[in-house]
């Protein structure tokens, strides 16, 4: 496989993860409170899999080639937080989780939509 296909692959796991992570948090109307002081079980588990979620963006970015910078995509960035979730045990400080999921993951839909039509790529969710 070339670096292209693999590109294209990670870009589409991006913007599935990223799509489906806004509608997700949008319907379940969950909030920033909620992810960072979780209070029930419930709210708990979706925190961590949110997280979770930033973790696979992050992993995936940290991968793709140079060229996406022309995209928006901060890949030294990407690769530096993937490496902090990873490696935090337990020590993850869910206010910058939660300001990656709301200010950085719309930023990826767009950077993989753009990248995309530049070149003349079909892109849809394949969730749901």
């Amino acid at each position: 496989m070339s670096a292209k296909e693999n590109d294209l692959l990670r870009i589409q796991e991006m913007y599935d993860i990223a799509t489906q992570t806004m509608s997700q948090i949008a319907e379940l109307e969950f909030n920033q409170e909620r992810f960072v002081h979780a209070q029930s079980v419930q709210d708990q588990l979706i925190a961590e899999g949110l997280a979770n979620r930033v973790f696979r963006i992050t992993e995936e970015g940290g991968k793709l080639s140079e060229l996406f910078k022309e995209y928006g995509f901060e890949l030294r960035e990407m690769s530096g937080l993937r490496n902090r979730l990873a490696h935090a045990y337990g020590t993850i400080d869910m206010e910058i989780v939660w300001n990656v999921l709301e200010t950085e993951f719309p930023k990826v839909i767009e950077g993989c939509e753009r990248y995309c039509d530049d070149n003349g790529i079909t892109l849809r969710p394949t969730w749901g």
